[in-house]
């Protein structure tokens, strides 16, 4: 497991500490075919048939449980969850059963999450169509874990810890907690982020890591609808009826190398929605986008962009009079 990379997605960034990026070059384990891009949800069935076998044992014995039904069937997924979140068995098992009640309660909204299975490949084959160049992690991998981080890629593709999605409706407000329909986008989102010749380090500046994020967000939209999340819903309400002041302040900060408060915070100072970059990188490329008459040509360049400062003036997005007009992006795509 050489590459290995948390989920840049900071809609969960206190969960992932996203703001720390490893470089995704290196991954061997791609294909550009969609029908080729594996869901593997075995994981998930294997520890409920641990999750209930155990539950019949006195405590001292559901640890072994845990292992030969869970452990020691794992995927590569899991295998490399586990080894990268510094996982052994009786850690995993021991917080498991000290949080029985809470994999329960949750326990339909995993189910769920993975139910997301056909969604993402119908996403996967939409995107093929949009963009024939594009490559995808030969898996997507569901696994449970101890509440230690919501996903990461390895060398062998995309995992998901399915109960850091498996939000149950009515939970209060929480930047960092998000519902099973999420999955999808995040999916896609991160498999943008495979095809970007760019990879974002601690040294970036905040406008490589805004037009990185935004264009990993923008393509996804094409996709798939956005997700229908306050996180969100906040970031546009905001960001259309303040579009003119962001767009100054991001031309004044755009060389910094620390991301402010415009990523990676959930408190920002400035009264702001957390994460407005992500937002306003989609502008941007929203805006080239609706310029560029070539539509795939549009995408390769979004892709393959190293020169930002360049982009970002080849977008027009410094003019108000280029920019689209901004209203709410969450709109439905055709199956």
């Amino acid at each position: 497991m050489k590459n290995v990379r948390k989920f840049s997605k900071v809609v969960f960034s206190s969960v992932l500490t996203c703001g720390l990026m490893l470089p995704l070059c290196g991954f061997t384990a791609m294909t550009r075919n969609p029908d080729q891009a594996e869901v593997v949800t075995a994981d998930v069935s294997h520890f409920w048939r641990a999750f209930d076998d155990a539950a019949r044992l006195p405590m001292a014995e559901r640890t072994a449980v845990y292992q030969k039904e869970y452990i020691a069937r794992a995927s590569q997924g899991l295998k490399d969850f586990l080894a990268y979140r510094h996982v052994t068995v009786a850690s995993l098992a021991q917080h498991v059963e000290r949080n029985r009640a809470y994999y329960e309660k949750v326990r339909p909204y995993i189910e769920q999450v993975v139910d997301q299975k056909p969604v993402i490949e119908a996403a996967f084959r939409r995107l093929k169509a949009l963009y024939p160049d594009i490559q995808f992690p030969k898996h997507v991998y569901f696994v449970v874990g101890p509440q230690r981080g919501a996903g990461m890629n390895s060398d062998h593709g995309i995992i998901l810890a399915a109960e850091m999605f498996a939000t149950p409706p009515g939970t209060p407000y929480s930047y960092n907690k998000t519902y099973p329909s999420f999955v999808p986008f995040a999916v896609v989102h991160e498999t943008i982020h495979f095809n970007q010749t760019f990879q974002p380090g601690v040294h970036a500046t905040l406008l490589q890591d805004v037009i990185t994020e935004g264009t990993a967000d923008f393509i996804a939209s094409l996709t798939l609808p956005e997700p229908d999340l306050r996180q969100y819903t906040d970031r546009w309400h905001y960001g259309c009826a303040h579009e003119a002041a962001l767009a100054a302040r991001f031309a004044a900060d755009q060389d910094m190398t620390t991301t402010g408060p415009w990523m990676y915070n959930h408190h920002p100072d400035t009264g702001w929605p957390p994460d407005m970059g992500y937002w306003l990188g989609y502008r941007i490329d929203q805006t080239f986008y609706d310029h560029t008459a070539d539509k795939r040509k549009a995408l390769r360049a979004m892709l393959q962009v190293t020169d930002f400062k360049a982009f970002l003036k080849e977008s027009g997005y410094g003019d108000a009079q280029n920019r689209p007009a901004c209203a709410d992006e969450r709109v439905a795509h055709p199956t």
